[in-house]
């Protein structure tokens, strides 16, 4: 969810609330309370609004909500200032302060439905699903292209029992916006609870989508051994290698290794895309199925290095920008091998995101990580690692098949 901060100026203050409000920030800037911040005026409003959304969307929340509140001081009714002080109250918990301000910048005139989904949100945190459903749905309304909405709005329903409410709402996404993994992937778990199973093991058909795939060194490395310590090397001197990112924990995650200078990945590529290939030969004759019916002639490769430490995982997660997803691994722990504790460090399919308020599930499968192999799969599927304990690491490159159609 993105906060809506944009709005319009209804109402000027006096200049002795000015002169008031101006030697109030003045005092708390002489106290070194914080960075300096503008002193806002009837003349500089616009700039100051320009301020508070930068800090705002820094995380400075602090200077933005002062900012704001000197902004309403002046204009008591300004959309984005309200909007703004109410979605930094909703991070901050103050629900019932930002049901209000959110709900006064849309009777003050805001339209857009980025404020329809913030009140949506501030109300289902509040636990208000009626409201929280009427947000929404409005949202929709004012954006039919808006996929947050839909998602939040099928969940809502979710959180109801309301599971077959709910996968309309997906369908009705996925109607509009063609290709939408993540309203297929919430549909696929839905339908569980909808007492849909056969549908849902349809969609959820590990046997048949989850493939393993040996592949073959790189043609400038003399052995899997030798590959296999380049590439660790270079994932963990990556000069993009960061902590405790996406949905890594305990670990650190690479941005994009698919450009200049690939390093020991640049004989990688055609290993690949090698398998992308033998894996859409290995699709089943069923074209209504989306990982069949959504199989790209060509596509563009997207990957990135992960590297985990004691208690490292990946929380549940797909990737939507997807069609297939896959990871090989080139480090592991010896724990891997342990079967006493299995399966500690193991790739995880069937475990939704915890923000899904799904309460059936199909179970849990799990599939052991080896050197020399990767692991194919739908970008929809809900994937994740199991934690391990040891203090050795776990290093592999996950990638995703992105279609261009």
């Amino acid at each position: 969810m993105v906060a809506t901060i944009a709005g319009t100026f209804a109402q000027v203050m006096s200049n002795r609330q000015q002169r008031r409000l101006q030697q109030k920030a003045l005092r708390k800037q002489r106290k070194g309370q914080g960075p300096a911040l503008p002193v806002v005026t009837a003349d500089n409003l616009a700039q100051s609004m320009s301020t508070a959304i930068q800090f705002h969307q820094n995380n400075q929340f602090r200077e933005a909500s002062a900012l704001y509140e000197q902004i309403l001081a002046i204009e008591p009714a300004h959309v984005g200032a309200l909007s703004g002080k109410g979605m930094i109250d909703y991070q901050a918990g103050r629900f019932d302060e930002a049901r209000t301000a959110v709900e006064a910048a849309i009777k003050g005139g805001a339209r857009e439905a980025g404020y329809f989904m913030n009140l949506g949100a501030i109300c289902e945190a509040q636990a208000d699903l009626d409201a929280a459903e009427a947000a929404y749905t409005e949202a929709i309304a004012r954006d039919i292209r808006y996929r947050d909405a839909y998602y939040n709005l099928g969940n809502v329903h979710l959180k109801r029992g309301e599971a077959a409410k709910a996968i309309t709402v997906f369908d009705a996404c996925m109607a509009t916006l063609g290709r939408e993994f993540h309203a297929l992937a919430y549909k696929a778990h839905a339908l569980v609870d909808s007492d849909r199973i056969d549908e849902a093991q349809r969609l959820l058909d590990f046997d048949t989508y989850v493939k393993p795939y040996q592949f073959d060194v790189p043609s400038d490395f003399p052995t899997l051994s030798e590959f296999n310590k380049a590439a660790t090397r270079y994932i963990k001197t990556h000069p993009t290698l960061r902590g405790d990112v996406m949905s890594t924990e305990n670990g650190r995650h690479t941005g994009e290794l698919i450009k200049p200078p690939l390093g020991p990945l640049e004989g990688m590529v055609g290993r690949i895309n090698e398998a992308i290939n033998w894996y859409k030969k290995q699709l089943p004759d069923d074209p209504d199925h989306p990982a069949v019916r959504w199989a790209p002639d060509r596509w563009n490769l997207t990957a990135w290095g992960v590297v985990m430490h004691d208690k490292g995982h990946e929380r549940a997660h797909i990737h939507p920008n997807g069609w297939l997803s896959g990871v090989f691994y080139v480090q592991l722990p010896k724990v891997i091998e342990d079967e006493a504790r299995n399966p500690e460090g193991w790739l995880e399919f069937g475990r939704p995101t915890s923000d899904l308020a799904v309460k059936g599930e199909l179970g849990l499968r799990h599939y052991k990580p080896e050197l020399g192999q990767m692991f194919l799969f739908p970008s929809y599927y809900y994937h994740g690692t199991v934690p391990f304990r040891s203090s050795e690491r776990r290093v592999c490159i996950a990638f995703d098949v992105e279609p261009v159609y």
